[in-house]
This record gives structure tokens, sequence and C-alpha cells, in this order.
């Protein structure tokens, strides 16, 4: 699934030249006007549903559950990271192992955006070095609503929340957890063809917001990329994040911008492979409308629960930044825009808030933390239901 936000701002965008010989400097750039900040931006089918469940069952992706859950009279089938909350097991807490993949993205015409580099954006600590210290992947004690879910990392108090009636103290997996174990490898470099590429003026780091066609760049990742990390140990049982910075997505053209990043599955001849890409936000650019880490808890977020994103949900929609209707159990979308305030390692950050499994499914009592809907509790009863 590919990640997004909601309508969080206008901006503009300039293309670059179709073609650009490398003696010359850049013709003028035509203004497009117009932006829509988006997390997700639907589905990329790059892995069926057996597919997926063969790969789990097999033990080569991630480890992960396939369950159902019953609305009215349908069945729905969903796999989820981890091991389900619902089943007493000795063990009930998953550590899956993360590879972050800064991406440095170029441009033909010298422009560069690099995750790695400080800049005056932040002066003195990169987005690389944000991002590792955040609650993405720092543990610290979480309490929703006054509740106590427990210590551990930002999605994973959201797994243990969304799932309270069997993760709290009287549950019975007190212990369930899905953890992340994190480690670094370095940057990539993409050199981004001028007909894919768009940027935008903003106001610190090399001035630019920079874009990149989001249909180039996950078949880019697919083909190209992933294939060669596998001597880097990036396979289908770890989940390599792709981390940008100031760096975004259009759609097709540059009229149907932004996306701030995505999550996918693809099959591979080893099983599954999952990964997901986000930008670490500081552009102050009205154009992304997010800080920080918002995007990246987004997808990871959503990778947790829907990691080969096929899970069937009743359908939902007009809500977040899902202006139609949707049917699948992607847990930020209908959330995108809301953020909450996280202080850690002397820096606040800005993880999202997700949508709990109760929510997509209709269930009544919830099984979620105060009897929630969503971690923030902005959602205090189940999904609407959309024509």
């Amino acid at each position: 699934m590919i990640g997004g936000a909601s309508a969080l701002g206008i901006g503009v965008l300039v293309a670059l030249p179709a073609a650009l010989p490398a003696s010359a400097a850049p013709s003028p750039i035509k203004t497009i006007r117009g932006g829509h900040a988006l997390y997700d931006v639907g589905v990329h089918p790059g892995i069926t549903p057996a597919q997926a469940r063969a790969s789990a069952r097999a033990g080569t992706t991630v480890p992960e559950y396939t369950a159902s859950v019953k609305v009215g009279t349908r069945n729905f089938t969903y796999t989820i990271v981890g091991k389900n909350p619902a089943i007493k097991v000795t063990n009930p807490s998953t550590t899956v192992q993360a590879v972050i993949i800064p991406l440095l993205m170029k441009f033909s015409n010298g422009d560069n955006w690099n995750p790695a580099k400080a800049d005056s954006c932040d002066p003195g600590v990169s987005a690389l070095a944000r991002t590792k210290k955040s609650p993405i992947f720092v543990s610290q004690s979480w309490a929703f609503g006054g509740t106590s879910v427990g210590t551990g990392q930002v999605t994973d108090a959201f797994q243990r929340a969304e799932f309270w009636k069997f993760t709290q103290p009287s549950g019975v997996n007190p212990g369930f957890h899905v953890k992340l174990s994190v480690k670094t490898i370095p940057a990539v470099t993409i050199n981004v063809p001028n007909a894919q590429a768009a940027e935008a003026t903003i106001g610190c780091g090399n001035g630019l917001l920079g874009a990149a066609n989001i249909n180039w760049l996950d078949t880019h990742l697919q083909s190209v990329v992933l294939p060669s990390l596998a001597g880097q140990g990036v396979g289908t049982t770890v989940f390599p994040i792709f981390l940008l910075h100031n760096f975004v997505e259009f759609i097709g053209n540059t009229g149907n911008c932004c996306v701030l990043g995505f999550h996918n599955s693809v099959s591979t001849a080893a099983g599954a492979q999952t990964y997901g890409l986000a930008e670490y936000d500081n552009s102050r650019s009205p154009l992304s409308g997010i800080s920080d880490i918002t995007a990246l808890s987004h997808e990871v977020g959503e990778w947790q629960n829907d990691p080969d994103t096929v899970n069937p949900t009743p359908s939902w929609g007009h809500i977040g930044q899902v202006t139609n209707c949707q049917a699948n159990l992607e847990v930020g979308d209908p959330l995108s825009g809301s953020t909450f305030a996280d202080a850690v390692n002397g820096f606040t950050y800005h993880p999202q808030e997700l949508a709990f499994f109760s929510w997509f499914y209709h269930q009544s009592p919830s099984l979620g933390v105060n009897g929630w809907f969503s971690d923030q509790g902005t959602f205090r009863t189940f999904a609407a239901p959309c024509p």
C-alpha cells in the first residue's frame, strides 16, 4: 500500500525538463500549482493473497500470522506481523530485523537530497540521526488516555493498545510485543531521470523539496535497489525501510502531488519481500504538511497490520486522506493529519495517530485500550459503512 496523509497543504511544484544535456544549464522550469499531501495512494499489486500466505506459512517472509474475523455474514481473512495476540503462547513477543537504507536522491542538474547529511533545516543533526533516535526505534513507556500500555517502540505500543483485551496484564498474552531490531546500511544513490523528477522551493537545506514519479521509483526499488542489497543482509525475512529527506513522490504527473511514503510487498523467488519508504520532513513546506517521523510512523504501523497490502475489510471512507471508499486494513489512512507530540532524546517528534483493528471490523465493544477505536481516542466508535 502506498502511504499517505490527507490534503494538508497547497504548494508549488516545478517539473524538471524532460531532457537536459549534461553540459547545459536547466531551461526555464514550468510551475505547476496545486498539491495534495498523501501517505497512502492505493495498492500496488506486487503480490496476491495466496502468495503472501504461502510465504508466511513457509517462514520466508517476516514473522506473520493469518486469522479470520466475521462481520455480519462475511468472513475476512487477514495477515498481520507478529503472533496472534488472541491465542495464548509461551512467548508472544516478536522481533523483526529492520534495515534503514538512506536514499541519496540526485537530479541531473546537480540538486541532491541526502538523509545522512545535516543541513540548515535542522542544524547539526541529520534526518538519519533523528530517525534512529526517534520513537520508531527507541523504547519508552506509553500511556494512552491515562492507561499504561507498557514499554516499547511507538508502533509496538500501538499494536498492544489495539489488541488490549488480550495484551493487558489480565489478558491471555500480557507479554505481547512486535519489536524492531534496527541496523543501518550505507546510503544508496538514485539518479532520477529528468522526466521522472520535480522540485519546489523551500526555505532551508538546499532550498528545495524534491520529488519523483512514484510509479518509476517503486519499480526501480523492486527491480534494481532491493536485488542489489542482498549481499548486505536485505532479504525477505527482514523489513527494509527506505529513508528520504525532504523528498516526496508524485503520481504520474506533478499535478498529482505529493505522496509522503508508502509500503509494499513483492513476490520473489525467496518469498514475499515487504518494504517501506518514507520521508523525514523538516522542510516547513505546506506541500508536505508534516513534521519529522509522521510519515514513517504511518508506514510502519500499516506494514505491521497489512504487511502484504492484501488484508480486506468492510468498505469505509470519506475520512482522513480517503475521499471515496476503501476496503483494506490501512491503519494510517483514516487518521492522516492527526499527530501527537512525543519528546525523546531531547527532541519532540510527531508520530501519527492510528486506527484500531476494531474500527475496521465493526467490533463493539472495541478490543482496544479504553474501549477506543484509535490510539489517541479520536475514534470512539467503529467505521461507518461506505456505499
